[in-house]
């Protein structure tokens, strides 16, 4: 080396960062949907539903005994927590706050174990052990979530949700006439539409037993927050919110001898837990279709077996079983995606590689 050399600067180093991401891990994916299901329970605390914080907590901690008992059977690495947690939150979201606390900690431990040993693991299983879970509780209490408020009688009006308000035993929140009187003077008094008292506890909370299906605000706000940073893919619930939507608003009518083309979609969509079950539920890792064509599909179906599974809404555990059904639909999708990549390998592929390796000989 030459003396000179010694004082030369240094070569710069490049960093070569070859490596970005289209959307978010899955470890990162978890660990905000888990962020964005603690203000559910931050609200349960401060309206004082501790019975429903209970329920929550039996079934987290049934959904970690599952896991840690499947870790130590199979002797397969160290126990994951993120996953079983939200997965014991969210069936104790969707459980009434009548139901036994300790059945909801059996019941989600032994469905969990089925799940892992029957239908795979977080991600593998193409059932979704969470509305597992919420059916068997169902089907063996169901006592505990025949609550409705709304009946056929009601159904039958242009507005169940102003019926479902008017009940005595719906709490209307201390703002709601400010805040309604500021909507009617302002965002609808442009279009000439006055909306009576009681909508914005409606969206607020709607008082139902089930926490999951009360605060439709706060979940809106979580669905804009993961849609944004791309941890829910935004095609399956728009497509499933317009497809029920409007079979609520048009075919609704039909069944419930309301005024034609007159479904009352704000209260479908705001009671069954619509909105959080769209949000957390419906493209569950592992149940949903990869192709675009198959989210179409997926999603639409969805919407179809939405509506005549819950109908016109006010259902307790019928998302639930919709999911179950939907996840027997989306195997069949994913294994018409999966022939069709065949298809395009054989038809496609193959040759170009056959065309490459010849030219190569020659």
């Amino acid at each position: 080396m030459k003396f000179i050399d010694i004082f030369k600067r240094p070569p710069k180093v490049e960093s070569i960062r070859p490596f970005t991401y289209l959307t978010p891990s899955v470890g990162s994916s978890r660990k905000f949907v888990l962020v964005m299901m603690v203000p559910q329970l931050v609200m349960l605390g401060i309206t004082k539903s501790y019975m429903s914080l209970l329920i929550v907590l039996a079934a987290v901690v049934g959904s970690l005994a599952a896991e840690i008992v499947s870790r130590l059977v199979s002797k397969s690495g160290k126990v994951e927590y993120l996953s079983p947690i939200i997965q014991g939150m969210l069936v104790g979201l969707l459980i009434p706050s009548g139901y036994s606390i300790v059945s909801v900690l059996l019941i989600t431990f032994l469905s969990m174990v089925l799940g892992k040993y029957v239908f795979g693991g977080f991600s593998q299983s193409w059932i979704n052990t969470v509305a597992l879970s919420v059916a068997i509780a169902y089907l063996l209490d169901m006592e505990a979530f025949s609550f409705i408020r709304v009946g056929p009688e009601m159904l039958s009006t242009r507005s169940p949700a102003l019926a479902y308000i008017q009940d005595p035993s719906f709490h209307i929140v201390g703002a709601d006439s400010a805040i309604t009187a500021f909507f009617n003077r302002t965002i609808f008094g442009l279009f000439g539409i006055v909306i009576p008292e009681g909508y914005v506890s409606f969206f607020w909370d709607n008082c139902s037993l089930i926490p999951a299906f009360r605060f439709n605000f706060i979940t809106l706000i979580s669905s804009i927050v993961l849609m944004a940073m791309d941890i829910i893919d935004m095609v399956i619930p728009f497509i499933f919110m317009a497809v029920y939507a409007i079979l609520v608003r048009v075919v609704g009518p039909l069944f419930t001898g309301a005024p034609a083309f007159q479904g009352d979609v704000i209260f479908a969509l705001l009671t069954s837990g619509t909105l959080f079950c769209t949000l957390y539920l419906l493209q569950w890792h592992g149940t949903v279709p990869i192709t675009k064509s198959g989210k179409i599909i997926y999603a639409s179906l969805s919407g179809v077996v939405a509506f005549l599974v819950m109908g016109y809404g006010n259902s307790a555990a019928g998302y639930a079983f919709m999911i179950l059904i939907m996840n027997l639909v989306s195997t069949l999708v994913q294994i018409f995606e999966s022939r069709m990549a065949r298809k395009k390998v054989q038809s496609v592929l193959s040759p170009r590689i056959q065309a490459i390796k010849e030219a190569e000989n020659v």
